[in-house]
């Protein structure tokens, strides 16, 4: 009886040594700094196994039926932890990534991954988190580095090291720091947008120059009413490029370093000299962007012949009932017919809208050279072009049997022109884009669906940028559920009372039933 009593505390032994051992390893992982309380655990639980080992009959002690049975258990376990190892040491190398966010916010846009892919620059970045905020952040670096080796990061306490802070001027949790060859750009966080703006104000050599044409009654830039362009102006201003406005009237000609003149909704005619300025910039290899609304019509009109662009004296009309889906009448086409031109090959299933627009047609430039122009954003085929532009402005009615197109119905044109370079026999390109509406650029579209996208990706074909041509970064997908307060009763009483009761009744019933 002894001798069973003392082998019982030899196996009570061998167990609290090996629960010692794990236990102290476990607190290691967790600390990662060796101390006396670890130590001490686990020099006794190496004393207690080798103590029990030594006074247990080791042989006899392994022929055990049940030792047998855990001793299979344990091994099957070994074996899954092996397997999930190698497993992970081959997706550490290996990475298949897939987002399941109905918007795609967790992955990198089309243009950040087309602009990684064509680095041929290092990138250093230096993110500057403290621990509430270092996984997002690691998250989202990770991704970035997942598509190019020429971007190299790293997580920056600045409260550790507090030198590197100094020496970047931050003063802010949650800034990081973009380099390249000696430029710098300090960003306020890891968004997406922030992240690839910066990669790209550090890698372009120089910045090129936009400017909007006023003195016509053109949108105002700097408004931030709700037909004002602050937001376009803004995201120019964030692919580096130089911003600014300019009077055609009384000048001599447009400045050799503006690349491209933007004509923004005017209302009045422009007059004969300034035409000529605009002629001579196109020739001159220059892009110009015209975006022309319904009324009032303009002088312009005449003079985008020239570059085989017929603009419509109409009204573009959508009876196809989509845009209600959105809020958008009849009066508001809704666009998702491209082409494969540049501008929109990428644009694909993306939907753009055009708050009274007019029709771009191409003319046909049979018998000229070195010029080519194509139709790229079309209506759906529920749409029309009415021609009692004056009449539907007023009392708000429309006659579609008074109609002189139906869909689909073309609203922008891309003309290119092959120019010979003065005194030499090479050739440049000069670039043209008409669209019939002004507003889907202003500050109460730009954010819809695709407008910011198709606006920015005209501006960069006209700078021949064509490498940011793609789709953006979104913004996070909020999603809400709102609930009656009846609603909300119901949940109350079906999670935290109703549910809960069951679960209990159940185990007293079972309680019962097993006395």
């Amino acid at each position: 009886m002894m001798k069973i009593e003392k082998l019982k505390l030899d196996k009570w032994i061998l167990t609290a040594g090996i629960f010692l051992l794990l236990f102290g390893l476990i607190l290691y992982s967790i600390v990662g700094v060796w101390n006396w309380k670890l130590l001490t655990l686990i020099v006794i639980g190496l004393a207690g196994i080798i103590y029990a080992l030594i006074r247990l009959d080791v042989r006899r002690f392994f022929k055990d039926r049940r030792l047998l049975y855990s001793g299979n258990m344990a091994f099957i376990i070994i074996i899954t932890i092996a397997i999930l190892i190698l497993v992970n040491f081959f997706l550490a190398r290996h990475t298949w990534r897939v987002d399941s966010t109905t918007t795609g916010t967790s992955s990198l846009s089309d243009q950040t991954i087309k602009i990684l892919k064509g680095l041929n620059k290092e990138i250093e970045i230096y993110a500057f988190a403290k621990d509430l905020n270092k996984n997002s952040v690691e998250d989202r670096l990770k991704e970035y580095s997942h598509y190019t080796k020429r971007l190299t990061w790293e997580i920056v306490d600045p409260d550790e090291k507090p030198t590197i802070a100094k020496k970047y001027n931050v003063k802010n949790y949650g800034n990081l720091v973009v380099l390249c060859e000696g430029k710098e750009e300090q960003i306020p966080s890891a968004s997406e947008e922030s992240i690839t703006n910066a990669i790209i104000k550090v890698t372009r050599e120089g910045s090129k120059k936009i400017a909007f044409v006023t003195g016509h009654g053109e949108c105002d830039i700097n408004s931030a009413e709700r037909d004002g362009f602050t937001k376009a102006k803004e995201a120019i201003s964030e692919q580096n490029y130089d911003v600014s406005e300019i009077q055609l009237a009384g000048a001599d000609s447009v400045p050799t370093d503006i690349s491209v003149l933007i004509v923004a909704g005017p209302e009045k005619d422009f007059f004969d000299p300034e035409l000529a300025m605009l002629t001579k910039h196109i020739n001159n290899g220059g892009g110009v962007l015209f975006l022309l609304d319904p009324r009032p019509s303009t002088g312009l009109i005449g003079y985008i012949k020239n570059w085989f662009v017929e603009v419509g004296d109409n009204l573009l009309i959508d009876v196809s009932g989509v845009g209600r889906l959105f809020g958008a009448g009849p009066e508001i086409p809704l666009i998702s017919n491209y082409t494969s031109h540049p501008i929109v090959k990428d644009m694909k299933g993306t939907m753009t809208f055009f708050p009274m627009a007019r029709s771009i047609k191409a003319m046909s430039t049979e018998g000229t050279t070195g010029i080519s122009i194509e139709e790229i954003a079309l209506t759906g085929e529920n749409s029309y072009a009415v021609n009692n532009v004056d009449q539907v402005l007023k009392t708000g009615r429309v006659d579609i049997k008074s109609a002189s197109m139906k869909g689909p119905i073309p609203v922008i044109c891309a003309t290119t022109v092959e120019l010979k370079m003065p005194g030499t026999s090479g050739q440049t390109k000069a670039r043209v884009v008409t669209v019939g509406d002004s507003d889907f650029a202003s500050n109460a579209y730009f954010p819809s669906q695709g407008n910011g996208d198709l606006f920015m990706n005209i501006v960069s074909w006209l700078l021949s940028d064509e490498d940011l041509i793609s789709i953006r970064p979104k913004a996070p997908d909020i999603r809400l559920v709102e609930m009656s307060p009846a609603q909300t009763k119901t949940v109350l009483w079906l999670t935290v009372i109703i549910l809960p009761a069951i679960a209990f009744g159940i185990g007293i019933m079972v309680f019962i039933r097993r006395k």
